[in-house]
């Protein structure tokens, strides 16, 4: 099984892409993709059965900043690296950011613990949820 027991369960990724439809290969991405979406938009002490979960409030990252970015960017890889098992040896690399949109842009660049690397890009704004996606080099 290539997905998670959610996804199972509900037969649907979190953007309601049917499971059945998405290749085996591809299902494990899509499920860590999932995960990171969850733990990305749970802030940190919002759960009370496990505290550390999720990521300290964006809007204080960014009223802290510079400083603030170090603060997540640690915060992210201490989180994965407990929550998402499926990866090992998970670097977390800023990108440039977008000061006028208050954004903050990460590439996560990490080992699926089956073998082979894998890419996200995350990105935060200052008001609303995060995103995720499979990066894709620039051309």
């Amino acid at each position: 099984m290539n997905q998670a027991l959610f996804e199972s369960l509900t037969g649907t990724f979190s953007d309601g892409t049917p499971v059945s439809e998405v290749p085996n290969k591809k299902r494990v991405i899509f499920s860590i993709m999932d995960n990171l979406n969850r733990i990305f938009n749970t802030r940190k002490g919002s759960i009370p059965h496990l505290k550390d979960y999720g990521l300290p409030d964006i809007s204080e990252i960014y009223r802290k900043m510079p400083g603030g970015i170090q603060v997540l960017e640690d915060a992210i890889l201490k989180t994965v690296e407990k929550y998402e098992p499926r990866l090992r040896n998970i670097r977390v690399i800023r990108q440039e950011d977008d000061a006028k949109a208050s954004r903050l842009v990460f590439i996560l660049s990490c080992e699926l613990i089956n073998g082979g690397l894998v890419r996200f890009q995350t990105t935060f704004v200052s008001t609303g949820n995060s995103t995720i996606s499979p990066w894709k080099q620039p051309q």
